[in-house]
């Protein structure tokens, strides 16, 4: 991992290298290369990483692993050049990770997966020595250059694995096997790979669940719905859920009492920091792992003042009288639903307005899910402000109950509008499909 020397790496990657120089980091962005780094020339579609190792020098680079294929200069750089730099990549990631002692726990889902794994990793992080996915880095490209910068010395990785088409999972898995692997739920999201609709995501996405070496599946007790997915599940069959009490993990909510049933047996009372449902379904699967890696209560609860949500994740702040809640890294129907319901109360005199964008990857459910998405809002929201193409259609559906709703195509117009309407006691939340960087209205905002 970090500090490895590049002579040990080009023997790894099949190159004949003697350097015997230490590389402190990876990097597959030139833009973002530290100092002794080694990078990774992938050929995109948008850029071809060779045309960057200039700048990969100028930053501190020490490395770089190209194509065999480059014929280019090397700008003072240790080129180790191999057939897939891709493949290259995730080989790399899976030697170490195989050499690594450190136990595994995987996280999917079809939302939440970030904030799960943010709340595992902080309710181990006071017996174990943690090491965990960067950020939301989930996906064929980042999931293993986030492995490659850990450091080696951790005796749990607590991993993201991202799907949004057909084989994604099974991908992932190849470069790291989790010994206890996580579903939070099932969504349509993505579903435009999958014309199987929901239950081929929940097939796939069970699908994490399909090693051998994976001893633990815990999972949402909804998934129960889905008997072909449940089927392929080989390991122990840990469930939770805040509506069935049959569930391995109950949580449950008493006279503003959080209470968590284990198995059947009232076991411990919580004061969650987030109280919003979505969050809490989160926080319940964070708790079941952590009690299957074998922590007790009241070691659990020493941490929870500590558990943060992550950037853009119903992340709420207020300004000038005015409470905002950005949740604009990503949205599905079910994802949408729950933070319109989680909204809080305005102050006296204020109004509720949100502002939605497209879900984007719906297939033939977008135009049905985009005009629903509006009647569900209906209850929720005074206001209504859309974004993107399909986005329009949840303003249709708001304006059937003729509530006012606008759409708009440029952020920075958004924001005019918005700034315009809002005044202190308002709630607005901005939430949409990352494709839609709704996050750019509160930049707009700003200025």
């Amino acid at each position: 991992m970090k500090n490895a020397r590049i002579r040990q790496i080009a023997s790894i990657l099949g190159v004949v290298c003697e350097s015997d120089l230490q590389v402190s980091g990876y990097q597959i962005d030139s833009r973002l290369v530290k100092p002794g780094e080694l990078f990774f020339a992938l050929n995109g579609l948008r850029s071809d990483g060779h045309f960057f190792l200039e700048e990969v020098k100028r930053r501190g680079g020490v490395a770089a692993v190209v194509s065999k294929g480059y014929q280019g200069p090397d700008h003072g750089l240790i080129l180790l050049p191999v057939n897939e730099v891709v493949e290259s990549l995730q080989g790399l990631a899976r030697h170490f990770i195989e050499a690594s002692r450190a136990k595994i726990i995987g996280v999917t889902g079809s939302m939440g997966k970030t904030t799960t794994k943010e709340f595992i990793a902080t309710l181990l992080e006071g017996k174990f020595k943690i090491g965990k996915t960067f950020s939301s880095y989930n996906t064929k490209l980042t999931f293993p250059l986030t492995l490659l910068n850990m450091q080696g010395d951790e005796e749990v990785l607590v991993l993201e694995m991202a799907m949004s088409e057909p084989g994604d999972i099974g991908r992932l898995l190849q470069i790291a096997v989790p010994d206890i692997a996580i579903l939070t739920n099932i969504a349509l999201a993505h579903v435009a790979s999958f014309p199987g609709g929901v239950e081929e995501i929940a097939k796939e996405k069970a699908s994490i669940f399909s090693s051998a070496k994976t001893k633990t599946a815990v999972f949402y007790h909804g998934l129960y719905r889905f008997p072909e997915a449940v089927a392929g599940i080989g390991g122990e069959k840990v469930s939770f859920s805040q509506e069935d009490r049959s569930a391995d993990y109950f949580l449950s909510q008493t006279d503003g009492k959080y209470l968590v049933d284990e198995r059947g047996v009232r076991a411990y009372q919580f004061d969650p920091p987030y109280k919003q449902s979505h969050i809490l379904h989160n926080f319940l699967a964070a708790v079941s792992v952590a009690r299957e890696m074998k922590l007790e209560w009241d070691e659990i609860n020493q941490q929870i003042p500590k558990l943060m949500l992550p950037k853009m994740r119903f992340e709420q702040f207020e300004k000038e009288g005015i409470v905002f809640i950005n949740d604009a890294y990503n949205a599905n129907p079910d994802s949408m639903r729950a933070a319109l319901s989680s909204l809080p109360e305005p102050k006296e005199g204020g109004k509720r307005i949100a502002v939605l964008g497209t879900m984007v990857e719906l297939g033939k459910y977008s135009e049905e899910a985009h005009l629903e998405m509006g009647r569900f809002a209906q209850k929720y929201a005074d206001r209504l402000l859309t974004f993107g193409d399909e986005g329009a259609g949840i303003g249709e559906g708001f304006r059937e109950v003729k509530k006012p709703a606008e759409h708009f195509s440029d952020h920075k117009k958004l924001a005019e509008s918005l700034r315009a309407l809002m005044s202190p006691g308002d709630v607005v939340l901005v939430k949409g499909s990352r494709k839609m960087q709704l996050e750019k209205v509160f930049e707009f905002l700003e200025r």
